[in-house]
């Protein structure tokens, strides 16, 4: 806490408005009229029908973690939108078709997109904690508050509005340990905790894992433990009796940092199953019965448990979440394999996925005044930006492991080392992947795309940012105009807004992202 009064006080007013600034452009680009269409797009029918079950006490499996459908079941719980609709129809099937007149979309979509919301606050404060620049801080908030694409996924009653939200809180609070003088036991099981977050709202958002050794890495890196306090072998002593020395010095101090790192691991990864654990013993214990004999592929001990009641008992915890953890896994086993040749594929490689290939046309409703649309379609400004920080990040990588470039910032240039290999790490894991993916799987590299343009930014123009160039701010206001109106050109794609066959084809900027118009 001290810590924190003093990284606030010296700016605190400024950041109070810069906060602000963030706050209300977030509502208005994030949250502002989030249940419209009153109309059900891509995966809701799926997620709404599960998010109806939890309500109403059914039993189901799914091929995700429970917490974004809890999140979907508690904003209807609360706000009851239609307590007067017969929504029995929905626990009865896993994807809803019809939905009744008068339906509303007020309850399901409310955290995802409140979540997407406070996601551009703590995205500002990333950049600060990196960079301790508010003004900097500020102006690649726009990364994040202008996407077009992220805008229109989180306006849903989906998974990644709430995953993205706490991969960013996990990525705040990792930054945040970074600047602590000592990082406490409870600190690695806070972060555990928040790790947990996002992997029981998806398996991909296991890539936060890694904060965890990069944490560990940089506090050695910088408290110097190992060069300071182990023996030089350079020295004449060590040289005459080099076996001895080795394990009267240097052995136990190898073995007192492994035995560290995995107290601290083991404490992070508790942190990760307290959370993991209890999200499912809430999927377990709301669901108490079997809708018209419906149990999935349970097992006759899992039927056996739900037919006496027992599902909120301890003792049959592993045995349920052993079922759901093989569905899971069943279940993606039988998804299709991506196919370029089918002319209605969604699907997109993931080597194609930073240029926005393939954008994805989620609804469309002709009226008079043209066809509205609901696509996933990024903003260019802002993909071509992240894709240019990660090539960055990779030259200057590169640059110090061959040619032995300097380092400027050391600080800088380990989150820039981090963020790229968390980068690298989540697309050589969604290569392995031989079902079908879709561009808004790439949201999570995404992310760290922004943030990698940030700290390659900061990394290059330290000295001119540190002596306030005008120059160079002029050109940070010129870029947050571009990134801003470009997002305004593409809205119409975000927010359902009608467009003609010519103002739909104005925005058609590269063939490859397969934008088609309906005529």
């Amino acid at each position: 806490m001290t810590f924190l009064k003093s990284f606030f006080s010296k700016r605190s007013n400024l950041l109070l408005v810069y906060t602000a600034i963030v706050f209300i452009a977030s509502y208005l680009t994030y949250f502002k009229g989030y249940d419209y269409p009153p109309s059900v797009f891509w995966d809701e029918n799926y997620h709404i029908a599960s998010g109806q079950k939890y309500v109403e006490g059914v039993m189901f499996m799914e091929p995700h973690p429970p917490l974004g459908k809890l999140f979907v079941a508690l904003g209807e719980k609360i706000f009851q939108p239609n307590s007067d609709l017969d929504l029995t129809d929905f626990t009865k099937t896993d994807y809803i078709k019809d939905f009744p007149a008068g339906y509303s979309f007020l309850g399901v979509r409310f955290f995802s997109a409140l979540f997407a919301w406070l996601s551009g606050v703590v995205f500002f404060y990333i950049l600060y904690f990196i960079s301790r620049n508010p003004h900097t801080s500020l102006a690649f908030s726009s990364l994040y508050v202008f996407e077009n694409a992220l805008i229109t996924h989180s306006r849903a009653a989906m998974l990644e509005g709430s995953l993205l939200f706490f991969i960013l809180l996990t990525v705040l609070y990792f930054v945040y340990l970074l600047q602590k003088k000592k990082v406490h036991w409870s600190n690695h099981l806070f972060l555990g905790l928040l790790s947990g977050l996002p992997i029981s709202i998806k398996a991909t958002g296991g890539i936060v894992f890694l904060l965890f050794p990069f944490l560990l890495a940089y506090k050695l890196s910088a408290g110097k433990e190992l060069s300071e306090k182990s023996p030089r072998f350079s020295e004449p002593r060590f040289q005459r009796d080099s076996a001895r020395l080795f394990f009267i010095q240097f052995f136990p101090r190898a073995l007192s940092l492994f035995k560290n790192f995995i107290t601290k691991g083991l404490i992070f990864s508790a942190g990760i199953l307290i959370v993991f654990f209890s999200v499912w013993y809430v999927h377990f214990t709301l669901g108490k019965t079997a809708q018209e004999e419906k149990y999935y592929k349970a097992s006759d001990q899992y039927k056996m448990i739900m037919e006496n009641g027992l599902t909120g008992s301890p003792k049959y915890f592993f045995t349920m979440l052993g079922d759901n953890l093989a569905y899971m896994a069943n279940y993606n086993k039988g998804v299709p394999k991506l196919d370029v040749c089918k002319p209605d594929e969604n699907g997109s490689h993931p080597m194609t996925w930073p240029l926005g290939d393939k954008s994805i046309n989620y609804r469309w409703e002709k009226n008079s005044e043209g066809v509205r649309y609901m696509y996933l379609q990024g903003n260019p400004i802002i993909w071509l930006m992240g894709l240019a920080g990660v090539i960055l990040s990779l030259i200057l990588i590169i640059g110090r492991l061959i040619f032995k470039m300097p380092i400027k910032n050391r600080r800088l240039f380990f989150l820039i080392v981090a963020f790229s290999s968390l980068y690298l790490a989540y697309m050589a894991m969604m290569l392995q992947i031989e079902r079908v993916m879709y561009l808004y799987h790439y949201f999570i590299p995404l992310l760290f795309s922004f943030i990698l343009t940030f700290l390659v930014f900061s990394y290059i123009f330290e000295e001119r940012i540190a002596s306030k160039s005008k120059v160079l701010f002029a050109s940070l206001i010129a870029m947050v105009i571009i990134i801003a109106l470009t997002y305004n050109f593409f809205s119409p794609l975000s927010y359902y807004q009608p467009l003609t066959t010519d103002q739909f084809e104005k925005r058609v900027w590269f063939d490859f992202w397969k934008l088609k118009p309906v005529k």
